[in-house]
Parts: structure tokens; sequence; C-alpha cells
């Protein structure tokens, strides 16, 4: 599953030529580290909030708020990202209980996805929110045994019921994304308009 960034760039933003991202949800920054980790979409303030990544055999998709992936204004950027998180082609798509209209959008790209409430045996993609505390273990051995892994979320909200100082070590979606180099964190994003751009955007880099 070996990739350089700009190869799995490019197969991302196949065929995207906007950002149709919705105005409602308020998404938070993404911080990456390690050498896999790289941004998808930036703002003008350089936050990242879509990012990539690979982890063992495997790789991730990890988008700054749930509501991205609930919106079929996204549609052609969720099919590149389903199928280049695909370890083979046509391989199972699962979504958890807790992203079901995303069933319906990518299946309207023409992708069998299934509703899924366990990961199992045969998935190839698991698409999930970044709230469960309970498959986290599970996902991590998906994403390294050579499983693609679609998560969305924000961590403010979590960061104000229990602590900023927390997040990076204790939210959810962070204990799945943070083996492959991406974390969720408390920083709100700024919401647009957005670029899309041809080649990995640029990033600060940022020491908080």
């Amino acid at each position: 599953m070996a990739t350089t960034p700009m190869v799995a760039f490019e197969a991302l933003l196949n065929g995207v030529t906007s950002w149709n991202v919705p105005e409602g949800p308020i998404p938070c920054e993404l911080l990456l580290i390690g050498e896999a980790a790289f941004p998808v979409l930036v703002n003008k303030r350089g936050q990242v909030l879509i990012a990539a990544s690979s982890y063992g055999r495997g790789r991730l998709v990890v988008v700054s708020h749930e509501g991205y992936l609930l919106d079929a204004g996204l549609a052609p950027f969720l099919l590149n990202a389903v199928n280049w998180l695909r370890p083979s082609p046509g391989a199972p798509v699962g979504v958890h209980t807790s992203l079901e209209p995303l069933v319906t959008i990518l299946r309207g790209s023409g992708i069998e996805a299934q509703v899924q409430p366990e990961l199992g045996d045969r998935s190839g993609v698991y698409c999930i929110n970044a709230y469960n505390e309970t498959l986290t273990t599970e996902l991590v051995q998906f994403v390294k045994r050579g499983g693609g892994l679609l998560i969305g979320g924000q961590a403010w909200y979590w960061a104000s019921q229990h602590g900023c100082d927390k997040v990076l070590s204790r939210f959810p979606g962070n204990l799945a994304t943070s083996v492959a180099g991406v974390y969720f964190t408390d920083t709100y994003g700024d919401r647009g308009p957005f670029k899309v751009s041809r080649k990995v955007p640029k990033i600060p880099l940022q020491v908080r």
C-alpha cells in the first residue's frame, strides 16, 4: 500500500473541482506529525481540515467534522477517498450506524456500502465518527493489517467537557488516528471558502 503523498493526493482529488463543504458544521484543526501524514484540504489560515496517512499496511483519511461525511456535496471526494482506502478494488465497505446517511451517498456514486455496527472480518474499508470509544483497539489493528479507515469528527466540544489538556491523549478519535500521525485538536477551524489545490498544500510548522 506504499505510495507517495503526491500520488495519493492526486487520487484523492481526481475530478474534484470544488469543495462543496456544508456551511453549518464547525470543524476542528487537525494536527499532523510524522512522515506518513499529509494535508488534503487546508484553509486560508493554513489549518488542515482533511488529512490522509498510512499505518502498517493500511491507510486513513481523517476529516475534521463528521458532518462532512454526511453531505452529498462532497460525494466526488468521498468516492475517491473510499476507493483510495480500499486494499483491493471492490473490497467491502462498512459504515458505522453513526454515519448511516453516508451509505446512501456512496451507493449513489456506485459504491456498494453496508451499515455495519461492528468491524466485520470482511471489511476492506470502515467509516466511523471520531467519538466511538469501544472500537479503538480494533480500528488500529484493522488499519495495521491493511484496512482503510475513513473517520470524521471534531474535538472542540469534547474538550469543553473533558478539558483541553486531555484532547491529544484521550479524545476517542485520537486513540485511533495518532498511530498514523494525525490528531484532532480543540482549535476551531475556519470554514472557507476553500480552493482546490492541485498539489499537496504546504502547511506552517507550528509548535503549541
